[in-house]
């Protein structure tokens, strides 16, 4: 048996208890011993195991203690693969058992990355990679937190340490995408600066996971962005299609699909006050032209092939997007589809079969 929470009645110890309080114990020695990450990965993975086994009402009685417990863990300073696991698991305990504790959790945290001076890089990376799946599985019932949240992400991004701005930009698109657009419009646009400073950060990580920010975006309708923000971001996006590191290129190849396939569908951008955006048909036809079509055909130089295949994998993405989120009909994707024909075809130094091959061997071995 062990105490309950403020010394009330005694909780009846099951598997998924003793985890807990081995877990406790372990936070608890640590003030004396860095905790062992071998035996907290061990520790951790039992725990999720004996989460799913455990009914709702056993993972109710210890919810609080393993939440703090787990906070502690992070805050303390964990490697990547621990963090990883206590982060999957706070999210699970919120989920299969009260979820009403998800804003004081939400809280909690928040609180502590606003409050902390300069602690431990991997305590706030830990904090945020937490945070962010909170946000991942509970985004809709805390919007309300998204300014404080992008302040919190500005914040991590002064750091020095390139893995806690990888880790704040991880926090930032969990965010955007668990609102699903339907926060403040200020913290849309602060959440936009930020992604727009973390593109060309000097870490190739960092790059990518700023690419992806921008991909889920893209994703929940732009929220409080107007046409020079779709147009600016996609500027970049070319840009990193010239990036030296292939997994940033496919990022900013996913952004760009996604990001123009959004701006030919209005109907579906978000903007200030949660109203639909207007745009003109040449806006729209602007958008392929500029930043698919000529890019493509001007490309030039050592990096050339490179940004070629790279607007290939744009074009792969912005018609699937257009065709499967945004039901285009198959008359519009033939006009697409002969635009690009006619691209391979007046070019004479390219070889569309090595080019396709190329993309498709991207697929195949991202």
């Amino acid at each position: 048996m062990a105490k309950g929470v403020g010394g009330g009645d005694p909780i009846p110890l099951s598997r998924f208890g003793a985890l807990v309080a081995q877990l406790e114990s372990v936070v608890a020695s640590a003030r004396q011993k860095t905790p062992d990450a071998l035996l907290c990965f061990d520790l951790l993975s039992e725990l999720s195991s004996a989460i799913d086994e455990a009914p709702k009402e056993t993972i109710q009685l210890w919810q609080r203690k393993c939440e703090d417990a787990l906070q502690s863990l992070l805050v303390l300073g964990t490697r990547r693969p621990v963090r990883r696991l206590a982060s999957s698991a706070m999210g699970r305990i919120i989920e299969k058992g009260d979820v009403i504790s998800v804003y004081s959790r939400a809280s909690n945290l928040q609180g502590w990355l606003v409050d902390v001076k300069r602690a431990e890089a991997t305590a706030c990376a830990g904090a945020a990679q937490c945070l962010g799946e909170i946000y991942r599985l509970f985004g809709r019932k805390i919007t309300a937190g998204l300014i404080e949240t992008s302040s919190i992400v500005a914040k991590l991004m002064k750091y020095h340490e390139d893995f806690v701005r990888q880790d704040a930009l991880l926090l930032l698109e969990n965010a955007l995408e668990g609102s699903g657009g339907g926060g403040a419009a200020a913290a849309y646009q602060e959440a936009f600066r930020i992604i727009m400073r973390g593109v060309s950060d000097k870490s190739f990580i960092v790059r990518a996971a700023a690419a992806r920010c921008l991909k889920a975006f893209a994703n929940i309708g732009g929220p409080a962005l107007g046409m020079a923000d779709f147009d600016s971001s996609m500027s970049y996006c070319v840009k990193g299609l010239e990036d030296s590191v292939s997994s940033v290129r496919d990022s900013f190849a996913e952004a760009l699909g996604a990001i123009l396939a959004l701006a030919v569908n209005p109907d579906a951008q978000v903007k200030k006050g949660g109203k639909k955006q207007t745009a003109s048909a040449k806006k729209i036809e602007d958008g392929v032209q500029k930043h698919l079509i000529v890019p493509f055909v001007k490309a030039n130089g050592a990096n050339a092939k490179e940004l070629r295949i790279g607007l290939t994998l744009s074009w792969v993405f912005f018609l699937h997007m257009i065709h499967m989120k945004y039901g285009t009909p198959d008359s519009e994707l033939q006009n697409y589809a002969i635009q690009t024909m006619e691209i391979l075809q007046g070019n004479d130094s390219l070889d569309p079969h090595a080019l396709v091959s190329s993309v498709a061997l991207r697929f195949v071995n991202p």
